[in-house]
């Protein structure tokens, strides 16, 4: 499963908050075995590597939901290696950030 760590210490797990409008820099890495993170509406894709850190700059120019998913078959799990993306309007992800605390969820 994706996990997803904001800059404040909070983690989500599965859903992916972002600010809508803005570059957002996601520092990939794995955890086990080589993955691909992908947000197909959103653009690039970039391999997630065990001990290795790799960095995608991406924009959702509008507020809405979109779908993620590994690109990289990964054993198998890899059916499961799905994520939801949720851009938000400014405002609206800085209320939510505050209140993710520190589980995010």
């Amino acid at each position: 499963a994706w996990e997803f760590r904001y800059p404040d210490g909070s983690i989500s797990a599965g859903r992916l908050h972002m600010p809508a409008g803005q570059d957002v820099d996601f520092a990939v890495v794995s955890a086990d075995v080589i993955h691909s993170f992908w947000i197909p509406r959103l653009g690039g894709k970039i391999d997630a590597i065990p001990g290795h850190e790799n960095v995608v700059r991406l924009r959702a120019d509008r507020p809405g939901v979109y779908g993620g998913v590994c690109a990289e078959f990964c054993g198998i799990g890899h059916a499961a290696m799905h994520f939801t993306v949720e851009a938000h309007e400014d405002g609206v992800y800085e209320a939510l950030a505050a209140g993710l605390g520190g589980d995010g969820r």
